[in-house]
């Protein structure tokens, strides 16, 4: 096959030629709890994350106990209908090495990624959630959905790698619109049908695969590679109209609710918590009905602006400017902060819960982690940052731990997360926190 910069791929479709595009190459140049479905596949595990900023209190979080039936500590308080179906890690350590620690930016990176970051504001591999999407995201309309409760796109930790994120949907409109606007199709539904649309286009790329093996044989490695690359792209987009061709098998019973409407997102407090959990029940059902089976959720950005109507200075600026009580022997103000991250992190995991499935609810197959940029907001501290993994992941995960690390890497919890899923994978992270030491105890 002679190759030129307008080379297209052909292949007979309904009697016509259907052509495919390619990239510019340098060839170019001159140089447990899996009730089983009707059909025998098992209900899949989803994974989600929830980023809140700005930590917890050390002295106020931490449980005592390490185990088995630890105590319930007061900014754990709001936590403790799930506490049977969660883990938390204490102590866990983000190891920097020879690079700065980036104030906000270090330990939500560390924590998405095993890697201490060596540029602020960038992720140097693609962050957990997309690892775990690539193998359990497969035949899904959404490879992974992401949100942010303070109404900006840009407020989402999931990354392919590099200094771009993943815009999530800034508002509950935006995100219903997506999942269940157009191009939604109820799967419980009796009328339910292929759109045609969808059916064209899986044909038109599907058309062009015989072709495709003469055009690669002419192409030099590093063509071969972007050649491959860009295939794995159309290959997903093959996958996720594929999708939307068969009708999920859903287990749960769910309605889908009808169009939120317009309301005010922003950094607010009653607005937060208000928005929240109205957006994690559409995450809930859009994972419920198979539409992705990642969801990420964040309700602020690293070094949280959430504030409380009339509090002059904001979560942020107080973990900075309140004295500690001498008393108390921390800062009250931030102290309420925390807790009420707590809070609305109970309310995502009470949408979870709601959702009926097979022998248990949603957050039973799920496995959601909980994870913040600082341990200690007022010094950008990131040792002791707190992690909460909640759900069993289809009986894969052991919970009702509380793991004192010890200075462990974050980068353990990430192993055991991956581990859980189902991952093939022996070691994670990079330098000082690549580690091949899972939390073995945790996983069933």
């Amino acid at each position: 096959m002679k190759l030129q910069r307008r080379t297209l791929l052909r292949g007979m479709f309904q009697g016509s030629v259907a052509v495919m595009g390619v990239p510019f190459l340098d060839c170019f140049l001159d140089s447990k709890g899996q009730a089983l479905a009707a059909t025998g596949q098992r209900i899949p595990t989803r994974f989600s994350t929830f980023f809140f900023g700005l930590g917890l209190t050390t002295s106020l979080w931490v449980p005592k106990k390490a185990g088995l039936d630890y105590d319930t500590t007061v900014q754990l308080k709001p936590l403790e209908p799930f506490k049977k179906k969660m883990n938390v890690f204490s102590g866990m350590r983000v190891m920097v090495d020879d690079n700065p620690n980036f104030q906000h930016w270090s330990g939500n990176a560390a924590i998405a990624t095993g890697i201490a970051p060596t540029k602020n504001s960038q992720f140097d591999s693609k962050t957990i959630d997309q690892t775990i999407a690539d193998v359990i995201s497969r035949g899904t309309r959404y490879k992974t959905v992401q949100a942010a409760a303070s109404g900006d796109p840009k407020h989402c930790y999931s990354s392919l790698g590099g200094a771009n994120t993943l815009p999530a949907e800034p508002t509950p409109l935006s995100l219903y619109t997506r999942l269940f606007g157009p191009g939604f199709q109820d799967p419980s539904s009796g009328d339910w049908k292929p759109d045609p649309q969808v059916m064209l286009q899986q044909s038109v790329l599907s058309t062009v695969s015989d072709e495709r093996k003469d055009f690669m044989k002419d192409l030099g490695a590093g063509d071969r590679a972007r050649m491959d690359q860009y295939f794995t792209s159309v290959r997903e987009a093959e996958l996720q109209m594929a999708a939307e061709l068969k009708r999920p098998d859903v287990i749960a019973k769910v309605a889908i609710p009808g169009n939120p409407g317009e309301m005010p997102v922003n950094y607010a407090l009653p607005n937060v918590r208000t928005v929240t959990p109205l957006m994690a029940k559409l995450g809930a059902l859009a994972m419920a009905t198979d539409q992705t089976r990642v969801f990420n959720l964040a309700i602020s950005e690293p070094g949280s602006n959430i504030f409380v109507p009339g509090d002059p200075l904001g979560y942020h600026i107080t973990t900075h400017m309140e004295a500690i009580d001498t008393a108390l022997g921390y800062q009250p103000k931030v102290a309420e902060y925390n807790i009420y991250s707590m809070e609305i992190l109970a309310s995502v995991l009470k949408e979870m819960d709601a959702i009926q499935e097979g022998d248990g609810t949603l957050l039973d197959h799920s496995l959601l982690m909980a994870y913040s940029d600082q341990s200690y907001a007022k010094i950008h501290a990131v040792d002791g940052i707190p992690i909460m993994l909640a759900g069993n992941a289809s009986g894969r995960m052991k919970t009702g731990y509380h793991i004192a690390g010890g200075g462990n890497p974050v980068s353990r919890v990430g192993l055991t997360v991956q581990k859980a899923m189902g991952i093939a994978i022996d070691n994670w992270g990079k330098g000082s926190m690549e580690t091949r030491s899972a939390y073995t105890e945790l996983l069933a």
